[in-house]
């Protein structure tokens, strides 16, 4: 993730935005040396909100990790068996 002084994204908004919106980038946004914002895309941001709504589901965090530890163990069933 890049980081880029306020004064400088100012003076380059329309790169900047043009440069989130083709490479999907976040932009950290720094005042006095500390981040303040962030910029990314709108499909990055749904992204982002999508997977809060997911992980806040009661026991889903655990479901993923078995399955991911199902998988490592090859405990899983092919598409092209079913």
């Amino acid at each position: 993730m890049n980081t880029l002084a306020i004064s400088d994204a100012r003076n380059n908004l329309p790169e900047l935005v043009n440069k989130v919106h083709k490479n999907m980038e976040r932009i950290i946004i720094t005042v006095n040396g500390k981040a303040k914002a962030v910029v990314l895309s709108p499909e990055e941001l749904e992204s982002l909100e999508e997977t809060a709504e997911i992980i806040a589901i009661p026991g889903a965090k655990q479901a993923i990790k078995l399955g991911a530890s199902q998988i490592k163990k090859g405990q899983f069933t092919s598409i092209d068996s079913l």
